[in-house]
């Protein structure tokens, strides 16, 4: 027989925490294209990336800390 128990959730703050990190990493983005797309597109598109990505990390490792066994 298993054993339910209460469903694993990322909670309230950590979810907070989440959404200022995404705000953060679009405002860089956004901000690193505008300041190089008039000197150079592709390296604005590379620097626009890169904070998403990064922001996208760390959004896994909070969701991974938050639901670990």
């Amino acid at each position: 027989m298993n054993d339910t128990g209460t469903p694993r959730r990322i909670s309230k703050p950590r979810i907070v925490l989440m959404i200022v990190i995404d705000v953060i990493a679009v405002v860089l983005a956004i901000g690193f294209y505008r300041w190089l797309l008039p000197l150079d597109p592709d390296a604005a598109v590379l620097a626009a990336v890169s904070p998403l990505v990064f922001g996208g990390f760390f959004n896994l490792v909070i969701a991974l800390v938050s639901l670990k066994p």
